[in-house]
């Protein structure tokens, strides 16, 4: 098959000489997808600028060649390579709303590209863009095009990102982490446009992710790249099935699942170093339970096996010390996290009934109420001490306003909150601040809820401060140390910056600020979502730790329902400010009653191999202002009936603790 990219021993590195990608090589086919996966901070990114020049200041390409479709774009003039960007390639960043021009419809973003890719102008480049735009799914198309980036929800952004990649006709699109921190639904649907558009056109693709899952539906080869090299390179079915460098091993049996529940995730100790600070050595080898001395002392060579899976690694070589028979399959810690089950059923801890977060909608110079926007519609529920609650669905559904209402932090509009016995709702702010410290929040975005001028020992006395706790400065101190050996961080860190930590640093600074005012409950807001998944097993073992030794409640917000299934013992299911279906998690996760919910799980990517027929989901999810009548989820349902569309259902019952709101069980089975 021809080869459409060609990328030869390509080196990137800073002016002081570092690189940051370390003689790179590999290919992709035509109509191919090649992903290139690893953790946060190997230079994937960073390879993919390289080739299409795009580097930022300070970093140069200072070797290697790349030839796509036969043209060497690195002897290309700028001139020439700015037809090549949008045209031959084109590129899908990570982040649609800070790559869309807020102040541009995305029809005249996507006409751009049509009229210096293909000269198109006026009334032919509208009806292409409206074309675009309802090939990658948008519906109502014709409206869409004149709207702003603002006007669209997260997924449709990214799908505006592909229409506009589209618009050159690419013969290689690069895409980079497109379906990051997006629910399991959009990222289907990403995902299968994807799919549908590389049948279609014989595009290539490459893929950057971190995600396996993603590996497993979309790639036909993957390289996995660490500290700016690539250290083992196969086909998919090769790569998941027998994972030949110990890097790749240990990515793989990171996954959460059901089956570990009872035991600590196999996460990678330590974090990728520095780019180009190690220069001697396998660059995996302190991180490594395989490593000898050999690995420290001589860089290893590539390895291309009989079956063509190449990897670079010393015990692969011909080094005479080991051979490819000695290593170890990866296992898991022998140690159990969980907790000893109770001898009764614990009480609830938090009790929720019929709580509502109603926003008025105001319009006009007197700011008169015309509507109200629904984000939390009539929730009830409970969670037992030591207990873990999952919150899962959509992005837009209203888990975070809910988790927000919970801590009073929005007010509700009805409802009622009990937490230990005590009513929370309707407390004046002195009484509602004494009951503070007994629930706490973890925001999905530590840089953003970490004050980045505090050092750490500052922002974890703050609420000790605030909430007169703990004695005095010195004592809070010497419990700041303490929270750090909790949390897994050295207790020197505690006057350094959050600028000068990992995501999954920050993101354990923010758990120990969250357990410095001694909560019982935890509400963890997507915690994981945009972590690798050497790190995300990191948070989780953490978590699961914390709840076994100090007896820890949790809502755990999420759309990851790997997460789920791993970490849960309840799980509701929310669709547009409403409970769907609620269970214990193998009765969700295992016997799916509710539509909506077998959707979201028929959507989740899975690397066993194991094919599960898709449920398609038609359309986005409806605004929250004006929730359609009867049961919200009938017009994206395909077992909908005229009752559904006129009455929303009663919650039947499947056992003492699972049930769900459908019309599609008029009667309990036996």
């Amino acid at each position: 098959m021809d080869s459409i990219l060609r990328v030869s021993g390509l080196i990137t590195q800073l002016h002081n000489g570092a690189r940051i990608v370390d003689d790179i090589s590999f290919g992709i086919n035509a109509g191919e997808t090649y992903a290139l996966l690893g953790e946060s901070g190997c230079g994937k990114s960073m390879t993919a600028l390289s080739l299409l020049r795009l580097l930022p200041d300070g970093v140069v390409r200072a070797g290697g060649t790349a030839q796509l479709d036969g043209v060497d774009l690195f002897g290309l003039r700028e001139s020439d390579m700015r037809a090549v960007r949008g045209g031959t390639s084109a590129m899908i960043f990570q982040e649609p709303g800070l790559s869309l021009n807020p102040v541009m419809t995305v029809g005249a973003q996507i006409a751009e590209v049509l009229a210096l890719h293909q000269d198109m102008r006026g009334m032919a480049a509208q009806q292409r863009c409206i074309a675009l735009l309802d090939q990658v799914g948008i519906p109502d198309a014709a409206r869409r095009v004149t709207e702003y980036p603002m006007q669209l929800s997260g997924g449709m952004k990214q799908r505006v990102m592909i229409a506009m990649a589209l618009a050159g006709q690419p013969k290689l699109l690069v895409a980079d982490e497109p379906t990051t921190a997006l629910d399991v639904t959009t990222q289907a649907q990403v995902l299968q446009l994807l799919r549908d558009t590389q049948s279609a056109s014989g595009m290539s693709i490459l893929l950057i992710t971190h995600d396996l899952g993603v590996v497993a539906q979309m790639a036909h080869q993957a390289g996995v790249m660490y500290a700016g090299q690539i250290v083992e390179q196969a086909s998919r079915a090769q790569l998941l099935s027998r994972p030949l460098h110990p890097y790749t091993q240990k990515l793989l049996a990171a996954l959460p699942d059901a089956n570990q529940r009872n035991r600590a995730l196999a996460a990678i100790p330590g974090s990728v170093p520095a780019l180009g600070s190690i220069t001697r050595g396998c660059r995996f080898a302190a991180r490594c339970d395989q490593a000898w001395a050999l690995c420290n002392e001589q860089t290893p060579a590539w390895t291309v096996l009989n079956d063509g899976h190449g990897v670079r690694c010393h015990l692969y070589g011909n080094t005479g010390l080991r051979t490819r028979d000695l290593v170890p399959s990866p296992q898991p810690p022998a140690f159990s996290l969980q907790p000893p089950v109770p001898s009764h059923q614990p009480s609830a801890l938090l009790q929720v009934k019929d709580l509502r977060v109603h926003f008025p909608i105001r319009k006009g110079i007197l700011k008169t109420v015309v509507g109200q926007v629904k984000a939390v519609d009539g929730v009830s529920l409970e969670i037992p001490q030591g207990r873990t609650l999952a919150l899962v669905g959509e992005s837009g559904c209203g888990k975070t306003t809910l988790g927000k209402a919970l801590l009073q932090l929005i007010p509700p509009t009805a409802g009622s909150v009990q937490f230990a016995g005590h009513e929370l709702t309707g407390l004046d702010a002195r009484k509602l601040r004494a009951r503070r410290s007994t629930m706490q929040m973890v925001f999905q975005d530590p840089y953003a809820s970490l004050n980045p001028k505090m050092r750490v020992a500052e922002i974890l006395e703050e609420g000790m401060t605030a909430l007169g706790l703990h004695g005095d400065s010195s004592a809070r101190q010497s419990l700041v140390d303490s929270l750090l050996d909790q949390v897994g961080l050295a207790r020197i860190s505690k006057w350094r910056y959050p600028h000068e930590f990992s995501g999954g640093q920050r993101q354990r600074i923010a758990i120990a600020r969250a357990l410095a005012v001694s909560p019982r409950l935890l509400i963890c807001d997507e915690p994981t979502s945009a972590l690798d998944v050497s790190v995300q097993a990191q948070i989780l073992n953490l978590l699961k730790s914390l709840q076994q030794q100090l007896g820890l409640s949790y809502l755990f917000i999420t759309h990851n329902l790997a997460v789920v299934e791993y970490l849960a013992h309840e799980v509701c299911v929310m669709y547009l400010g409403r409970i769907v279906e609620r269970g214990t998690a193998e009765e969700v996760l295992r016997k799916p009653r509710h539509p909506y919910t077998q959707a979201l799980l028929s959507a989740v990517p899975r690397i066993d191999g194991a094919q599960t027929e898709r449920i398609r989901l038609e359309g986005d999810l409806p605004s929250p202002s004006n929730p359609p009548p009867g049961c919200h989820f009938a017009p994206r349902c395909s077992h909908a009936t005229e009752l559904c569309r006129r009455a929303y259902p009663e919650n039947k019952m499947f056992s003492s603790t699972h049930g769900a709101h459908c019309h599609l069980y008029p009667d309990i089975p036996d």
